[in-house]
């Protein structure tokens, strides 16, 4: 019982959830990746492909921030990642199959 006792408390210091400092940081270089993407906008002669992948680059990053640290799945099993990157991973492909055809639909049909 008192090897079960002592494993307890960091069991839970170790899984636990961040300290409020990891929050700060994380939500500061949240606000600097938001900044960047709003100045983006705002350069003059950048490419529209270019302009669209950059910012779907930093919207993955900031998703990828918010889910992994607010929430929790850092510090959650791999198990429970798993299942929520394996589903969230078809989805982005089904996506973006969908606007590869409807785009190229769409462009056949102009020309």
């Amino acid at each position: 019982m008192d090897a079960s006792h002592s494993q307890a408390p960091s069991h839970g210091h170790e899984e636990g959830h961040a300290s409020v400092g990891t929050y700060i940081k994380v939500a500061v270089v949240l606000a600097i990746v938001t900044a960047v993407e709003i100045g983006a906008l705002y350069i003059p002669g950048l490419p529209p492909h270019f302009l669209v992948g950059f910012l779907i680059v930093m919207s993955i990053l900031k998703f990828a921030l918010v889910v992994a640290f607010f929430m929790h799945l850092y510090y959650d099993s791999k198990l429970l990642t798993a299942l929520f990157v394996g589903p969230l991973t078809i989805a982005c492909a089904i996506i973006l199959a969908l606007m590869a055809l409807f785009g190229s639909y769409i462009l056949l049909q102009r020309g």
